[in-house]
């Protein structure tokens, strides 16, 4: 099915709310199109999944700015297996939302909140083809995400842990100083970790030193776990909901990030050395 990603301003469009706050307008959804989505939610959650991706068809083909029914028929496809068809849903939608931004709207000053309700769509079919980028090209995607980053700072949906990866990817341990130190305060472990790990690959090891011994205060577990020769799953582990300085939380960082510490020659002697001094 081939879709139009440039819509016309009459079915969805950006507009200014305020001097550098912008919001999505989306002019025709209402309560009933929203039930509708809703309740093809439900059928994809109770495992109905073919009459799941029906009603979210019928949706797009009725109203093809709706970038929530996008969303959930690509992960509807993403569940049963279709993976280059949420793949390409993804990319419509995120293509859709980008082409509704006017030529006013400059991404480095202008703001589009999580907390508007109607910007959501967008942030989460950006989120969903940044995170499909990840696996495929990493400049594409930390381009996304350096974009949401600009536009929503207030990063409801934890896109600096994602850009971090990137910058690690990519081997730019002065892209990772740069991004922590806008969330100097910040306890999300990918942040807390990857900032000392990257000072210590620029040489800067006083600094790493002092940004690492913040680290093991707020969360200990996270260098015992990057510090153990075998690392096993815990009990009940949950890859959705983690527990802030449970040994959960230590074991995703690890999956996740482990591999740029035992890459980077001398970090988890430097990490042990750190963490007995402690």
């Amino acid at each position: 099915m081939k879709y139009n990603t440039k819509l016309s301003a009459d079915l969805i469009r950006v507009v200014p709310v305020s001097k550098n706050e912008w919001e999505f307008e989306f002019l025709r959804l209402d309560g009933r199109v929203y039930d509708v989505l809703y309740s093809a939610i439900d059928a994809l959650e109770a495992g109905d999944r073919n009459k799941a991706v029906k009603e979210f068809q019928l949706l797009i083909e009725g109203f093809p700015e709706f970038l929530d029914a996008y969303h959930h028929l690509a992960m509807a496809y993403d569940e049963m297996g279709k993976h280059d068809q949420a793949l390409g849903l993804w990319q419509v939608a995120a293509e859709i939302g980008k082409n509704a931004f006017p030529d006013s709207f400059n991404p480095k000053k202008h703001r589009l909140p999580w907390a508007d309700l109607e910007n959501r769509q967008f942030l989460r079919v950006y989120h969903a083809w940044g995170l499909e980028l990840l696996n495929m090209d990493t400049l594409g995607a930390v381009k996304v995400f350096r974009e949401m980053l600009s536009i929503n700072p207030n990063d409801n949906k934890g896109i600096r842990a994602l850009a971090i990866d990137c910058y690690f990817r990519l081997g730019k341990p002065e892209k990772v100083v740069s991004l922590c130190r806008r969330y100097r305060s910040d306890t999300m472990e990918q942040v807390l970790y990857g900032r000392p790990l990257a000072l210590f690959q620029l040489g800067q090891f006083e600094d790493a030193k002092a940004a690492l011994q913040n680290a093991i205060n707020c969360l200990p577990n996270v260098a015992s776990e990057l510090l153990k020769k075998t690392h096993r799953p815990p009990a009940g582990l949950n890859p959705q909901c983690v527990t802030v300085g449970g040994a959960d939380q230590a074991f995703q960082y690890w999956q996740d990030q482990g591999q740029y510490w035992k890459k980077t020659d001398g970090a988890l002697e430097f990490l042990s050395s750190v963490l007995k001094g402690k």
